[in-house]
């Protein structure tokens, strides 16, 4: 199943900032992660711009994943797939995402977020 979702320009400058913060190698598996194991929240004032929501960004899932999506969209109370997507995108927590992507070992952690903002890192 595949989910597809707008936001505009900057919004998507933003998500592209924590795509590399948090190491991952696309923009997909970030937002899928991060819609996945995002904790309940609440949006208090969407994202309001005058730019126009023109670039698309998606990622497939499973039907069990599709359950969870759905699931953390009602533990959120957000009604709106997109707005719940482009929250995620943009706020997702650090913890939480390092979390999924973390092999267990600090290093290895840390080396794919340096190799992700094209970092030399020296750990030793």
């Amino acid at each position: 199943m595949n989910i597809n979702f707008k936001v505009t320009p900057s919004q998507k400058e933003t998500i592209d900032l924590r795509v590399c913060e948090n190491g991952f190698d696309d923009i997909s598996s970030y937002i899928k992660v991060a819609a996945l194991k995002m904790q309940k929240f609440t949006i208090r004032n969407p994202e309001t711009s005058a730019e126009e929501a023109s670039v698309e960004l998606g990622f497939t899932l499973t039907e069990a994943q599709k359950v969870t999506l759905d699931t953390n969209m009602q533990a959120s109370d957000c009604k709106d797939i997109a707005v719940y997507l482009t929250h995620v995108a943009l706020y997702g927590v650090i913890s939480a995402v390092i979390e999924i992507r973390s092999t267990g070992k600090l290093n290895a952690m840390l080396e794919r977020i340096a190799k992700a903002r094209g970092l030399k890192l020296d750990l030793d």
